[in-house]
């Protein structure tokens, strides 16, 4: 086993952590290859292959610098120092959610560290943050054919609620389906 596959193993401890400006460059690199392993035919090739890190590391630059206020958290995940997920988090973007309530915007993880724990406990560390600062509900979207990602969304609790919107990638265009979590309850 070679050093970056033990870094990935179930056995190293997994660290969740608030994110930093400091860790755009990470992010953006778990966002690419999360879209490529995640979406390979479900989107246009072309379109995963020209995604950029660079691109990437500059929008959640800014997006990480602009949120002082900490109304939109990220949480970093780290295997032995190496960033292996990502979770961001904030008020819904859809005027049909209920207040109070929250929206889990992204939640990627490396490809070779799928199904080891590491989208559970980003998922667990944001929903928890919300049932103590916010309680409500909470939303989410999924691609309707990233059956994957719904069954594992299923598997903790979130439900599709019947929300559902046409989006135009590369050409081509996908619905993607919301998914609820609630009410969560403010703990305290």
């Amino acid at each position: 086993m070679d050093a970056q596959d033990e870094s990935l193993s179930e056995g190293a401890a997994l660290r969740i952590r608030r994110a930093e400006v400091s860790d755009a460059r990470a992010i953006a690199e778990v966002i690419v290859a999360g879209w490529q392993g995640a979406y390979r035919g479900l989107i246009p090739d072309e379109f995963l292959d020209s995604l950029s890190v660079a691109g990437r590391e500059t929008a959640w630059r800014e997006m990480l610098t602009r949120d002082a206020e900490g109304e939109l958290p990220a949480w970093l995940a780290q295997r032995d120092g190496r960033a292996v997920g990502f979770i961001s988090s904030g008020p819904p973007r859809d005027e049909d959610v209920p207040l109070p309530a929250a929206e889990m915007y992204a939640i990627y993880v490396l490809p070779e560290a799928w199904r080891r724990g590491v989208g559970r406990a980003l998922l667990e560390t944001a929903t928890g943050h919300w049932r103590a600062h916010r309680g409500g509900t909470l939303v989410l979207w999924v691609l309707e054919g990233n059956s994957w990602a719904r069954r594992f969304y299923e598997a903790l609790g979130w439900r599709p609620d019947g929300g559902r919107q046409l989006l135009e990638m590369a050409g081509a265009k996908f619905y993607e389906i919301r998914y609820r979590l609630g009410p969560i309850h403010r703990e305290g």
